[in-house]
């Protein structure tokens, strides 16, 4: 079977399978189109990183300073989410989304005219606004348009646009830097959002529940009493806490890697950055492979897709117990290594269960909840609790609380997998 066809199920009422038709070549295109603007969006969301240095030595600012730029970018993006799933229910998700997608990117472009703290963290921010619009609509978007046995391999090809676009913002940004200046490195790179807009604007929007035969018509102007009905619901509830969990494990043990091989184990950073970075890009295939799989052999079954996460995070807790724990280096590497593998092969399946977990008109609301909880945990809650805990206790002993999220995250999913499969033998 060729990629396109995994990529291209017919939905209900479709073409017979295998065929390529207009159908399959319109959810072909979305896939395309929203994983580019996802991995720009993902650039625009790293590039401050990856020019860091250049911008510090221009407009001399201190690492205080540039926390509060992140501080307030990350708020930005918490209040946006729930705001635009809002005004989604009134435009259209397609006339919120091209309309966000044109701000940020003027917005990263415009950070390019920042001339000190304050025009850099109103730039910033606006992008940051913008791109909330995007993490929330995107899944319920793609949902819509692959049916379950499709669906977990799509959502792994969409969490591969986090390692493209953090590659792009801190290879191309960085080399454009280099070369032109952090001025140009921000222009540039927000041009690419602004054609993506207009892509967007030729692609159909499906209509929620269209690939699972529902094709219903989503409410206009629902309230927000209508939108937080989301949060009733026990099982995306669980997940969502989990989701959390999930993240903030991720945020601990993987991106605090290379600091505890440093301090602990006593090699250079640049050994430490480039097994990380090498780890990163090695395992790229494993979450596309991953979400293949799990689809083609757990998707159908309600207990399949919880199970799955719950498996492969029990085991990242153990791997990176044992990371953490070795007094080997050689050790310490191989079961990080096997840690990242085992958390990254079921990794669409965290926005999978985000939408199948709630009705079709909810899956926007749904995605915008996860965009909150991802963002305020990467921009606030795990770096501060992990840096605090390394002050008073040292970062051996403080990063063990990496694996403590991931077990608390997969005793979640390991009971939503049996409440599902009791419903399952109760029906």
């Amino acid at each position: 079977m060729s990629a396109t066809q995994m990529l291209s199920p017919p939905v209900q009422g479709g073409s017979a399978p295998g065929r390529i038709d207009a159908n399959g070549t319109v959810r072909t295109r979305s896939v395309v189109v929203m994983l580019a603007t996802g991995t720009v969006a993902a650039m625009e969301s790293m590039i401050l990183s990856g020019l860091l240095t250049p911008i510090k030595a221009d407009l001399h600012l201190s690492d205080t300073a540039f926390g509060s730029v992140m501080a307030v970018s990350t708020l930005a993006g918490v209040i946006g989410a729930p705001l635009f799933a809002l005004l989604t229910g009134r435009f259209g998700r397609k006339a919120v989304l091209v309309g966000t997608v044109i701000l940020w990117s003027l917005a990263s472009a415009g950070s390019a005219l920042a001339g000190g703290l304050p025009t850099l963290i109103l730039w910033r921010a606006l992008t940051s606004f913008g791109i909330a619009a995007y993490l929330g609509i995107a899944p319920g978007w793609l949902a819509d348009l692959y049916d379950r046995k499709a669906r977990n391999l799509v959502f792994a090809l969409f969490m591969v646009r986090n390692k493209l676009g953090s590659a792009l913002a801190f290879g191309l940004a960085g080399w454009i830097a280099a070369r032109y200046g952090w001025h140009q490195a921000f222009l540039l790179t927000g041009l690419p959002g602004l054609v993506l807009a207009l892509f967007l604007l030729f692609l159909p929007e499906p209509r929620p529940g269209h690939a699972d035969g529902l094709a219903v018509d989503a409410p206009r102007g629902a309230s927000w009493k209508q939108q937080l009905a989301v949060l009733r619901i026990g099982p995306y509830v669980t997940h969502l806490l989990a989701f959390s969990l999930f993240l903030s494990g991720m945020m601990t043990a993987q991106m605090w890697l290379p600091p505890f091989l440093h301090r602990v184990h006593g090699v250079d950073n640049l050994h430490a950055t480039g097994f990380l970075s090498t780890v990163l890009l090695l395992t790229l295939p494993v979450g596309p492979l991953g979400g293949w799989l799990t689809g083609r052999y757990l998707a159908h079954r309600a207990w399949g897709l919880p199970a799955s996460l719950a498996a492969t995070t029990l085991m990242a807790a153990v791997l990176f117990t044992v990371s953490f724990c070795t007094g080997s280096l050689r050790v310490s590497e191989i079961t990080a290594l096997g840690g990242i593998i085992a958390f990254g092969s079921t990794a669409g399946s965290l926005t999978t269960l985000l939408i199948e977990t709630v009705p079709a008109t909810l899956r926007t609301i749904s995605g915008s909840f996860g965009a909150m909880a991802s963002t305020a945990v990467s921009g606030f809650f795990a770096p501060w609790l992990l840096g605090a805990l390394s002050d008073h206790y040292g970062l051996a002993h403080a990063i063990l609380i990496g694996p403590l999220f991931y077990a608390c995250a997969g005793l979640l999913w390991t009971g939503l997998a049996l409440h599902s499969l009791v419903r399952k033998t109760a029906a």
